[in-house]
């Protein structure tokens, strides 16, 4: 893959080394067109309603029209999503036709799935059968010296690039981190990407209907929250004396 020239990143984007952050749960590689998202979990909201959880059934559509503005917006060749593209084998069902109305608005759109544990549920073949069109990888994908895999576990390899700012992408985890509100006297909860001690950068979960799960700052290097319009670094200070809570 040849390498774009790339410019300065839009107002709210946070770069890092070669990726940017994006406000909206996603990461870029603009030099390889590459947009990166992790735990969409498609189809959640019907496997709820099948085990009898009345959901609104727009929450897949929701997402993928959010992964189109992204598309769009950054002008992305490649969709990579680290894992857990679907929820299980019940959120496969009346899920083809919702993807192939989205799949026409993006034809040539390369896309590839690194299998999650929820994707395992739902079973490779079905996922194919499914959600034509997708390249699917078993284990950890290699691209350009940068790692990516869903779990980070899964990304002890020495063939990243060493010095890099990021050696590695990984998803799974769902990290939000509780930030003080001072009107409503209580903390909220925003997703985060964080930069671990091994280099290896976690994204927040995208889809819609996912939750998460509080990080504990001892486990970040850097820590990048996403306030809805920008994403913004937690200030060293700040995340020091966070992990001090933990010693």
């Amino acid at each position: 893959i040849l390498a774009r020239v790339i410019t300065d990143p839009p107002k709210g984007v946070f770069p890092l080394g070669d990726l940017w952050l994006w406000p909206g749960f996603a990461v870029t590689r603009p030099a390889y067109s590459q947009l990166i998202v992790a735990d969409v979990h498609l189809g959640k909201a019907a496997s709820f309603r099948a085990q009898g959880v009345p959901v609104p059934d727009q929450v897949t559509e929701e997402s993928l029209e959010r992964l189109s503005g992204l598309i769009r917006v950054s002008q992305s060749s490649s969709l990579i999503v680290l894992g857990d593209l679907v929820h299980d084998r019940m959120a496969l069902s009346g899920l083809l036709p919702i993807w192939e109305r989205w799949r026409e608005q993006h034809p040539r759109l390369e896309l590839k799935l690194i299998v999650g544990n929820h994707d395992r549920k739902a079973g490779r073949s079905a996922i194919e059968r499914q959600l034509p069109g997708l390249q699917v990888h078993e284990e950890n994908l290699l691209d350009q010296g940068l790692l990516m895999a869903h779990e980070s576990d899964d990304l002890i390899d020495g063939r990243a690039l060493a010095n890099a700012p990021v050696r590695g992408l990984c998803g799974h985890e769902h990290p939000v981190v509780l930030m003080p509100d001072a009107l409503r006297a209580k903390r909220i909860r925003r997703p985060c990407f964080y930069l671990d001690h091994q280099q290896i950068l976690h994204l927040p979960a995208f889809g819609s209907f996912t939750g998460g799960h509080p990080v504990s700052l001892a486990q970040c290097k850097r820590l990048f929250i996403d306030m809805v319009d920008a994403v913004n670094e937690l200030p060293p200070l700040a995340l020091d004396r966070g992990r001090r809570r933990y010693r």
